[in-house]
């Protein structure tokens, strides 16, 4: 797991240097206008997920996306419209636009002789149907599977860094 870490802060950090002389290269005049984010863009981006007030907790990975084809959250296609490679946004997200309400009503409890052997508190499972849910709570007899998104109910804050647009056309 830590080699892990070390070889993606090392693909970041080759990462943002190559922007900052992307950047230093556009800025002197020496490339060309890049394209910019429109419906049918293949994007490659870093993004980084911080939950305000919860320290410890971060998401940062990479990506890739087509506009306009709503794999992303509706508010941060709407956010990286325009961006082209290279450029880097901070977005807040309220509850409802990331991940929506927690509901407490997607809690579910089931048998513990449904679940593997050596399931534990905080294991992410998959039901029968495919749909994942996290154990929240496992007694002798039963568990308490709860199907709210980990993130349901949180504001978030993220960085995106864009890495690549790919024009449609």
């Amino acid at each position: 797991m830590g080699k892990t870490l070390r070889n993606k802060s090392a693909i970041v950090a080759v990462v943002t240097f190559l922007l900052t002389c992307l950047g230093f290269l556009s800025q002197q005049g020496l490339a060309a206008e890049l394209p910019r984010i429109i419906d049918g863009s293949n994007v490659t981006f870093l993004y980084q997920i911080t939950v305000p007030g919860e320290a410890g907790f971060e998401v940062r990975d990479f990506g890739q996306f087509v506009q306009g084809r709503h794999q992303l959250l509706p508010a941060l296609e709407r956010v990286v419209t325009g961006m082209k490679t290279g450029d880097e946004k901070k977005v807040e997200l309220s509850a409802e636009e990331g991940f929506g309400p927690y509901d407490a009503k997607k809690k579910k409890t089931v048998p513990k002789s449904d679940l593997p052997d050596g399931t534990k508190e905080g294991d992410v499972l998959k039901d029968r149907a495919g749909h994942e849910a996290t154990v929240t709570q496992l007694s002798d007899r039963s568990a308490v599977m709860d199907y709210n998104h980990p993130l349901a109910g949180k504001p978030l804050s993220m960085k995106i860094t864009i890495l690549r647009v790919d024009d449609p056309s």
